[in-house]
Order: structure tokens, then sequence, then C-alpha cells
């Protein structure tokens, strides 16, 4: 690739492209990052609720 002639004309068309990719990337990882944030909290909200949901278990000690 070093060997590659490339003119002022190509570098700023490469450079152009390459920052385009950069932002459609970063946009990309915001929503995964919101999804995954989302998905974390639906998961905490579940588990919450089943331990809330169930029936506390009593524990027979050797006193009794």
């Amino acid at each position: 690739l070093d060997e590659l002639p490339v003119d002022e004309q190509m570098a700023a068309r490469i450079v152009t492209e390459a920052n385009d990719a950069f932002k459609l990337n970063m946009h990309l990882f915001e929503e995964l990052e919101g999804s995954l944030i989302k998905a974390i909290g639906r998961m905490v909200f579940n588990s919450l609720i089943r331990r809330r949901n169930r029936p506390e278990r009593t524990v027979a000690t050797a006193a009794e």
C-alpha cells in the first residue's frame, strides 16, 4: 500500500470516507450501548420482581 500513487485529491477522499465510516460506527455503538443499558435494567428489574414475589422460606434451626 505504501507504493500506491495517491495524489492530494485521492488522499482527501480517503480521509473523508474514513471519517464518515468512523461517525457511522460511533452512532452504531451509541445505539448498542443504549440497548445494553436497557437490557441490563430489564434484567435487574425482573430479578427484583421475582425475589419479591417468591414466598419466604423458613429455615428450621436445631433449637426448635
